[in-house]
């Protein structure tokens, strides 16, 4: 009695790999002509990100990211002219110390004492000074509420391209159903997939990007970056979630 038990245990076994071993060639090994016009200008469509300071953040079509000021030049061309501008001032403060030293050779009494109240006045100025420089620093807070339309802004174009992503499935989907085509759910899954990680990669990208950008504020008011960590855990998450929903949505589960 127990051997018939043990033999059809065995080819149960036998059919639940065979299954599983079909499901993964067909699903992950098998080749699919999948090129589609409409899917690949979904994913080529670049991400752009404005940031507070207008400098905006583009990734492009080989992930790379391009950052660029509202003007639409290089960012480091801004620096370049306030380098410029650093050094018409400096000429303009040698001259003002040339005038100001012939000055002096004709009055060095009102100078000495002009001199003594600079002292006293600087002497008085440099704790108002550093007040008023702890009184401008942004909190934890400021910064990140700062940002926060910044990636809200990102999420609506990821969630915008993925809608787009699934619309174009659904569409397919329909046409094969409406033509009585047979619907070949690896054939699906294959594409959709792919196509939904190219765009998280590309959606990776522009967000860490972003990112660094929030943590270097922080490091430079004197804070730890890690205070930037929960707008990578919202992300993760809200990830992970138009990952699960692509296929479902497709086939209208």
């Amino acid at each position: 009695m127990k051997k018939p038990w043990k033999i059809a245990i065995i080819i149960l076994i036998v059919i639940i790999l065979g299954i599983a071993a079909y499901l993964t060639y067909i699903l992950k090994f098998k080749k699919y002509d999948v090129a589609d016009a409409e899917v690949t200008e979904i994913i080529a469509d670049p991400y752009t990100v404005e940031l507070p300071d207008g400098t905006s953040i583009t990734v492009d079509e080989n992930g790379n990211i391009i950052e660029t000021n509202d003007s639409g030049s290089a960012a480091d061309s801004d620096e370049a002219k306030t380098t410029d501008d650093k050094a018409t001032d400096d000429k303009t403060g040698t001259s003002s110390t040339d005038k100001s030293s012939t000055d002096n050779k004709t009055d060095s009494t009102s100078n000495n004492n002009s001199s003594t109240d600079k002292q006293a006045g600087t002497t008085t100025s440099k704790p108002g000074t550093g007040s008023a420089n702890q009184a401008n620093k942004p909190t934890v807070a400021t910064i990140k509420n700062t940002y926060t339309p910044v990636f809200n802004n990102l999420e609506s174009q990821a969630n915008g391209k993925i809608n787009a992503l699934v619309g174009r499935a659904k569409q397919e989907y329909s046409s094969k159903k409406a033509n009585g085509e047979s619907i070949n759910y690896g054939y699906f899954y294959n594409k959709y997939m792919a196509a939904a990680n190219e765009l998280e990669a590309s959606t990776d990208a522009i967000f860490y990007g972003t990112l660094k950008v929030v943590e270097a504020e922080l490091v430079n008011n004197g804070y730890n970056k890690s205070y930037a960590q929960s707008f990578k855990d919202e992300y993760e998450a809200m990830k992970k979630t138009r990952r699960d929903s692509i296929l479902s949505k497709a086939v209208g589960r």
